[in-house]
């Protein structure tokens, strides 16, 4: 690891990150936000990491926000005490800080650990190749993480693979609960976006007009094109955009949240 200057979220910070993740750098003087008490020089650079990386510690902060948040309107909870010397005991290793996090909101929730698609209980977790392995569709392996690098591992044509441009481990998780939690809920929708959804460059700052007392961005989440909402009746919206087209996948405790939902943004049509 590398102590330095980094950005994050167009901030700049001082810590820790993995060097062989770098995939520019930027000049530190000339950034508008500079989260850090670090001193700085005129000729300083400030790195920016693969999308894919070993979480840096503004991220852990975002990830324990995000899961604070996701109490509100999902099956999770944070303040449970879980021992994961068991699990780490016989791994070998420490279960990575991340997913520790993520195990200690949905333990003893039963919907991530059924279906299709799931989280492996914390007694199946297990390493292969380097790779701590989660999460897997029926019985076959879907994602893991990489021991050495700290980086979101995905099993593709029986191979385990890497990709730069990928999710991070912690995005991939948050991304697989709002999937399951929303797939659970009573009433659950799929739609097209039209409008300035599909050719909006920046989605979550065309849904922030939306938001006020009923609806919220889960802006923690931070993975360009989808964004996030969420109400105070415990709807989830997943809404994703790539410049061509926009979709919907929604889910709420009532028929009657969707039908608002889609008055109060315009532009929706349900399958």
């Amino acid at each position: 690891m590398k102590e330095g200057f980094y950005c994050y979220r167009d901030s700049i910070y001082y810590g820790f990150y993995n060097e062989k993740q770098v995939s520019g750098r930027q000049k530190v003087s000339i950034s508008k936000s500079i989260q850090t008490d670090h001193p700085i020089c005129e000729d300083d650079w400030a790195v920016r990491l693969w999308d894919n990386h070993s979480l840096l510690e503004p991220e852990y902060m975002d990830l324990q926000a995000m899961l604070l948040k996701m109490e509100l309107f999902m099956n999770v909870s944070v303040g449970q005490t879980v021992d994961f010397s068991v699990v780490d005991e016989r791994l070998g290793i420490s279960l990575p800080r991340e997913l520790k996090q993520i195990y200690t909101a949905i333990l003893n929730q039963e919907e991530y650990f059924t279906g299709a698609e799931q989280f492996l209980p914390l007694d199946e977790i297990y390493i292969v190749q380097g790779i701590v392995v989660f999460f897997k569709k029926k019985r076959t392996p879907v994602a893991g993480y990489d021991v050495e690098s700290g980086c979101l591992a995905r099993y593709y044509k029986k191979e385990w693979n890497i990709d730069q441009g990928d999710l991070c481990c912690y995005q991939f998780c948050v991304g697989r609960m709002l999937t399951i939690a929303l797939e659970n809920k009573p009433v659950v929708r799929q739609g097209r976006c039209k409008g300035q959804f599909v050719t909006t460059l920046d989605l979550e700052r065309e849904l922030e007009v939306f938001c006020d007392k009923k609806y919220h961005l889960l802006s923690e989440f931070n993975v360009y094109g989808i964004a996030v909402m969420y109400s105070d009746e415990q709807l989830i919206a997943w809404i994703r955009s790539n410049g061509f087209y926009a979709d919907i996948h929604a889910g709420a405790l009532d028929e009657a949240h969707l039908k608002a939902l889609s008055e109060d943004l315009g532009q929706i049509v349900w399958k």
